[in-house]
């Protein structure tokens, strides 16, 4: 069997990670599913190049790609202090959330690396005007999101083949 690698929950620079791509990535293709693949680019490239995420989060094999097993809880908690507001938007039939933020004296940017800031800013710049499909499709192409299986944890491990921000 093989052992998955597991970080620890950073719940302030997942917070404020959350913050950073409302306030820098937020466009029209800004909704929750893009935001679980900025989320996962962020903590698996980092985990890539450092041996750590940055949110500390683990990733489930969902049919849309890696999704973030805490991100609903983290959503919640930046809606209830305050922070983030959430708008429920239909789009072709689908129902889509969509982020605003609220107040921005709740984003703590202090709380990164300059190697971290440095790739909140990459992963906006590279991903910030694509639309969800196609961020959903770049994901399944990588090694994590390829090398597990459906509902399961995906592995940090298969982060090294990640070729995005080499």
């Amino acid at each position: 069997m093989v052992e998955i690698a597991r970080p620890k929950l950073d719940e302030r620079s997942y917070k404020n990670a959350v913050l950073y791509f409302i306030k820098y990535c937020n466009n029209k293709y800004l909704h929750a599913t893009k935001l679980n693949k900025l989320l996962y680019y962020l903590d698996f490239v980092y985990f890539r190049d450092h041996k750590k995420s940055v949110t500390g989060d683990v990733y489930i094999h969902q049919g849309y790609g890696p999704v973030p097993s805490r991100v609903d809880e983290i959503l919640a908690g930046l809606k209830n202090e305050g922070a983030i507001d959430t708008e429920a938007v239909s789009n072709n039939d689908a129902e889509m959330i969509n982020f605003s933020l609220k107040d921005d004296s709740k984003f703590d940017e202090t709380v990164f690396s300059s190697d971290q800031k440095k790739l909140l800013k990459q992963i906006c710049d590279e991903f910030g005007n694509w639309p969800t499909e196609k961020i959903v499709a770049q994901t399944h192409l990588e090694a994590p999101w390829f090398y597990s299986k459906p509902y399961e944890v995906v592995d940090y491990a298969y982060a090294r083949d990640i070729d995005f921000f080499k």
